[in-house]
């Protein structure tokens, strides 16, 4: 009797240390869920102005400004793999790369995996509603310049 409880004690713990393994910290699917502005990005000395929204239903809106204007707006769907984001314009073009996801503190940091190696960190922000309003939508990558992601 003593040896089937120390077998079933054995098998307790290793149970109790495999489901703790899983639990290190935030799932990514979960924590990306918010408006997030871009404060900086590796190699560049001016940093674009920029804000991304990952919604829960997987959908996102991208607004960027490049220089003077209005806001771009553009719009898709992503997806992510453990720690892997990645997505589709709604007009079929995919993001110039995959991201691996990963957080600091509050900060969300976006990792290319293009071989560019480049690291883009966002803040917790939402976009101005009356930046919002005032975005030209844009539903085709020929009706305008580079995309950020």
């Amino acid at each position: 009797m003593k040896i089937i409880s120390k077998i079933i004690l054995a098998l307790s713990v290793l149970a109790a240390a495999v489901s703790c393994d899983k639990d290190k910290g935030p799932v990514v699917a979960e924590s990306i869920v918010a408006e997030w502005h871009l404060v900086s990005v590796s190699g560049m000395s001016s940093t674009p102005d920029v804000y991304i929204s990952f919604a829960q239903d997987l959908s996102f809106e991208l607004y960027q400004k490049i220089g003077e204007g209005r806001f771009r707006k553009y719009q898709g769907t992503y997806v992510v793999t453990e720690s892997l984001v990645s997505g589709v314009y709604s007009d079929g073009e995919k993001w110039g790369s995959d991201y691996e996801a990963s957080f600091d503190g509050d900060k969300l940091v976006l990792t290319a995996q293009n071989g560019s190696a480049e690291v883009c960190t966002y803040e917790k922000k939402a976009l101005p509603d009356t930046d919002k309003a005032d975005a030209i939508l844009v539903t085709k990558s020929a009706e305008d310049g580079p995309r950020f992601l």
